[in-house]
């Protein structure tokens, strides 16, 4: 299948923002970027072939065409069946299809499907909860074939696979599978169509088994349907699996529950500043046209705009009840929740200036910082920090000092001088994408890589505008940082990257497992880390002059931040009974834990989700919430804590500051000390508030004034 990305409406030129509020706290420093785009145009995403090839790079910059053993993928995309040749995503729902042997179960919500060795299984169960997680089990309903072979990838989109499986016996099956369907399309190949269980029949007809199963009810849809023993036959090539939803409406239900498989799926997003909105359109389109059954998340529930008919019913889901709808195409509206692209200049007293002055100094006494893929490029995002910090406080020489410690340290991230090089990116023509050396947490094999990246992104967007040499002559391996782990064919053209890579549109938030080898699916455990990924991109965007870039990036900020304030912070959410907590250390495709990867601490489950702190930080909101989970005494990273303190009470943010408080490692000191104090100036943010890319509301939530940023 021939499948593309691009972009819908060409992106205006930036242009100016609109007029905002003036202070006398917010003045620009003589130099300044251009500003972000007023309104960002609709960008889409498509599936796209992009074959495999050693990108071109021009200027000073440069990439390795060889990795070292240590840095390279671990698996290879063995099963990518059609799209071999081409580059295939990673980080995806379905990414487990891809490496074999078969798969681990992917669940679209409501369902999740597995290849295994008895046979393809089909689940829809409901959840259990504990204190510290929300499960969701697979426990199969019904299974198609009594074991199954290779499995291959036919196609995909952005919300949709199909997977070609073969079949004990000879044969095959091609199986369809969309997230936010509660269909599942079965094709089959020189094998007879037939599914098996243990289920009661309820009623069936030769177009639809009707059928309890464990006290829940599914349908079977094909044609002349004939149930023997455990096993229900049709004729033809075709059958759909379907869980019916709880307190469904029979006849509407089966109106919208269909056999017609999905063939594309599309997700366009568009800004718009006037209104303070991204508007989200997920678009599914089936074989013989017309619109079905949508299962939505409470983050769909929660901004979905006038247009489908609600059907009765609703699904248990980790991440909150789902309900359902009948429709082509959804649209979902989530608030752009203030960007601000630079640390804005605000008058402090002289006692919070000469303390700011005075972490400036002691930020740029720590020794360098070292590491790979992460630490490293989190030494990068903490220099940018300072320079920002000095700049916004008039403190030029600290400003100068930071940009001279950080050019070199970038510089030898984007070039790549031969074999003993010890810091530098390569391309993997394997999977089709670039690696950092020496990679860290598994970076060689996708994780984390805008959690990673997007620290260099932010660090080369400050020092690009300071010094518009420096990303005339090393920009072209930003931008293809930037495409690696955004999306290459969303804001470029075909560069031997993927279409997809962390992004999930219909969950409206990243993953980082690159081959998502678990059974709970992918996961995400930093949202802001994700979220800082977005800010990257739009100020990368801006210095670049790219609108396409900068606009795929607003979209893409306002969605994660939606997302992240819902299902990792908890805001607006209505957890399981049975879990303790607001918040959420990692969120599955299956699972919501109260947990990380590398600590149990409750400071660290949350603390994951505060950094790092920047100018783009403000999205997350008041945090009387998020700080009961604590209490005032956090043994670890109470400078974040400090900060994130500050959205409610900078009063008492700053007494903790006082205090010995404790250190996260690439966080600055001078940036928690001026987000504090601005904020004992301004008044606590209001990211609900409209206002364009570049500027924020503060002060009270009745009568707020809109900042505008350096370069808004």
């Amino acid at each position: 299948m021939n499948r593309r990305i691009r972009t819908m409406t060409a992106i205006a030129a930036l242009t100016a923002l609109t007029a905002c509020t003036s202070t006398p706290d917010a003045t620009p420093p003589d130099r300044v970027p251009a500003a972000p785009p007023h309104n960002a145009g609709t960008v889409m995403e498509d599936a796209a072939a992009s074959p495999l090839t050693m990108p071109v790079v021009a200027g000073s910059a440069s990439i390795a065409g060889k990795l070292p053993a240590g840095s390279a993928p671990a698996k290879s995309p063995t099963q990518a069946g059609d799209l071999k040749g081409q580059a295939v995503p990673t980080n995806q729902w379905w990414s487990s299809a891809l490496t074999g042997p078969r798969t681990q179960p992917i669940w679209t919500h409501p369902l999740a499907v597995r290849a295994a060795a008895d046979g393809l299984q089909i689940s829809g169960a409901s959840l259990t909860a504990s204190a510290n997680a929300v499960t969701t089990p697979f426990l199969p309903a019904l299974t198609v074939g009594t074991a199954t072979g290779a499995v291959t990838v036919v196609s995909y989109g952005a919300f949709h696979v199909v997977l070609r499986v073969g079949l004990a016996g000879g044969g095959r099956v091609d199986v369809t599978l969309a997230q936010g369907s509660p269909v599942v399309w079965l094709r089959f190949d020189g094998a007879a169509p037939s599914v098996n269980g243990a289920f009661r029949d309820v009623g069936s007809s030769p177009t639809r088994a009707r059928l309890d199963i464990a006290g829940g009810r599914w349908d079977v849809l094909g044609t002349d349907l004939v149930q023997t023993g455990t096993t229900i036959t049709g004729s033809g090539r075709q059958l759909a699996v379907a869980r019916v939803p709880a307190g469904a409406d029979r006849t509407s239900w089966e109106k919208a529950s269909t056999g017609d498989p999905i063939v594309q799926t599309t997700a366009t997003a568009a800004y718009d500043a006037a209104a303070g909105t991204v508007t989200q359109t997920l678009t599914a389109r089936r074989a013989a046209g017309g619109g079905g059954a949508w299962a939505l998340l409470p983050h769909h529930q929660a901004g979905l705009a006038a247009g489908p008919v609600p059907l009765a019913g609703s699904y248990p889901d980790a991440r909150g009840t789902m309900s359902l709808v009948t429709a082509g195409a959804v649209q979902v509206r989530v608030p752009m929740p203030g960007l601000l692209t630079a640390m804005p200049k605000v008058s402090l007293s002289e006692p919070a200036n000469k303390a700011v002055r005075a972490d400036l100094h002691r930020d740029l006494a720590d020794p360098p910082g070292a590491g790979g893929s992460y630490f490293g490029l989190k030494e990068l995002g903490r220099l940018a920090t300072v320079a920002e910090v000095a700049a916004a406080s008039g403190a030029d020489t600290q400003r100068t000092a930071a940009l001279d410690r950080l050019r070199p340290q970038l510089i030898d991230w984007l070039t790549w001088t031969g074999p003993p090089d010890g810091r530098y990116f390569g391309y993997d023509p394997t999977w089709g994408g670039l690696i950092a050396v020496p990679a860290e947490f598994g970076a060689q094999d996708y994780n984390d890589h805008h959690f990673q990246y997007g620290y260099l992104v932010r660090a080369a967007a400050v020092l690009g505008t300071a010094d518009p040499a420096f990303a005339r002559e090393y920009g072209d391996v930003v931008d293809l940082i930037v495409r690696d782990y955004a999306g290459s064919l969303a804001i470029g053209p075909a560069s031997g990257l993927p279409p997809f890579r962390a992004f999930n549109a219909y969950l409206g938030s990243s993953a980082a497992s690159g081959f998502a080898p678990f059974a709970d699916g992918n996961n995400q455990e930093s949202s802001s880390e994700a979220v800082a990924a977005w800010e990257a991109v739009v100020r990368w965007g801006v210095v670049r002059d790219n609108a396409e870039m900068t606009g795929y990036g607003i979209a893409h900020y306002a969605l994660e931040a939606a997302t992240a304030r819902m299902y990792w912070l908890g805001e607006g959410a209505t957890r399981e009974a049975g879990y303790a907590h607001t918040t959420a250390g990692i969120v599955w495709d299956a699972k919501i834990d109260y947990a990380t990867w590398f600590d149990p601490k409750p400071e660290s489950v949350l603390g994951i989700q505060l950094l790092p702190l920047t100018a783009g930080a403000f999205y997350r909101g008041p945090s009387a919430a998020r700080q009961k989970e604590l209490g005032d005494k956090p043994r670890v990273w109470g400078d974040l804590f400090a900060a994130d303190l500050a959205l409610s009470d900078p009063e008492a943010a700053r007494r903790r500051l006082d205090a010995a408080v404790s250190r996260e490692e690439s966080t600055s000191r001078a940036m928690v000390r001026y987000w504090v104090e601005a904020l004992a100036v301004l008044g606590p943010p209001q990211p609900k508030a409209a206002a364009p890319v570049g500027s924020l509301a503060f002060g009270p939530a009745d009568a707020p004034r809109i900042l505008r940023a350096p370069g808004g």
